[in-house]
């Protein structure tokens, strides 16, 4: 199994921002020295769930590093300019040395796309026309476009990615369909795990099962998205990550909430139904009912076996880091991972 943590810059409002960037690229580092295969960080704008910039940020943490490889899960893409996302994603696979994976999506949030001045119904097409944009920038030949959202004259991008034809491609996936579409296109779906009942997490991978015996794909990683925190004892993980996941309960429901008066439109009404399941959780019922994996390494070790021989999940993405959690547990977590359970699993 792969293993690579996923990192959120989230700030809870008595931390300094300095300080948990600084925490968080050193994280990077760690992930290197402790034998991780990748550091993937999300993008998230205008809200205290997440932050911006990961191109910057990710270039950092490519000069801080030598071989990890270095990901974004995802880069929003509805959000930007395509030309200018394919050329700072391609200077940072050149800075690193062919290092990216370049994890891409929509994006999910109303208040994120209301700030970027975009109609959120709007995201699915315009990432598909970005998505396309890119690709087409990444082949280094002239090119146009004319689409709904993009109109580009004849242009030709540099710089170009240093792995060809492009960075492999990831995208987080929450439906059937949306796995079809992905494994198709040759995308590595990223399948939610956190928050999910593990029946429902398998149900998910033999969906995917499904999808790939029928498009013939056996090249694709099958990605499980869990958090994961580990401590010396049951008792004592779930003493020290209890905070964070509190403030990361309440932030994530507020994220999925619209608000009072406004209606989610249909194709979102998943979102309503999600903020509600969110607000009903409890610290106590999250890790009763094993919706985030919080324990010592034998709890942990546990559940990712389930994961790699039931599911057939060979790459683990775990976000280690909720709610902010301090840069001190979120260190010596990694660690245990590392040297504890990844060695059981391999």
């Amino acid at each position: 199994m792969k293993f690579a943590p996923f990192i959120n810059i989230q700030c809870r409002e008595n931390q300094d921002y300095n300080t948990v960037y600084r925490g968080r690229v050193e994280e990077a580092e760690l992930a290197e020295q402790f034998g991780f295969d990748a550091v993937f960080l999300a993008e998230h704008a205008f809200c205290r769930h997440g932050r911006p910039s990961p191109a910057v940020t990710l270039a950092n943490m490519a000069a801080r590093t030598k071989s990890i490889r270095l990901g974004t899960a995802i880069s929003v893409l509805p959000w930007h300019n395509p030309l200018e996302v394919a050329q700072d994603y391609a200077t940072l696979d050149i800075v690193s040395e062919g290092r990216l994976e370049f994890g891409v999506g929509r994006g999910a949030f109303k208040m994120e796309f209301d700030g970027y001045g975009i109609d959120w119904e709007e995201s699915q097409p315009r990432y598909e026309e970005c998505l396309e944009i890119i690709l087409k920038a990444w082949t280094g030949e002239p090119f146009n476009y004319d689409g709904k959202y993009y109109k580009i004259a004849e242009v030709a991008v540099n710089p170009l990615p240093v792995q060809r034809p492009h960075p492999p491609l990831w995208t987080p996936t929450v439906h059937p369909g949306s796995m079809k579409v992905a494994v198709e296109r040759g995308i590595t779906p990223i399948v939610g795990a956190s928050f999910s009942p593990l029946t429902k997490i398998k149900e998910n991978f033999h969906y995917l099962d499904a999808i790939m015996k029928e498009a013939g794909r056996n090249d694709i990683y099958r990605v499980a998205h869990p958090h994961i925190y580990v401590g010396d004892t049951v008792a004592k993980a779930r003493e020290e990550a209890r905070e964070s996941v509190e403030w990361l309960l309440d932030d994530f429901a507020e994220m999925w909430e619209l608000p009072e008066g406004e209606e989610y439109p249909e194709r979102f009404k998943f979102q309503e139904q999600l903020a509600a399941h969110l607000r009903s959780l409890t610290f106590d019922k999250i890790v009763e009912n094993d919706l985030l994996w919080i324990g010592d390494v034998d709890y942990v070790t546990n559940h990712l076996r389930w994961l790699r021989d039931e599911c057939g999940v060979n790459y683990i993405i775990s976000n280690m880091s909720p709610g902010g959690m301090e840069h001190e547990k979120v260190a010596k977590s990694m660690e245990l991972l590392a040297t504890k359970v990844m060695p059981r699993l391999n």
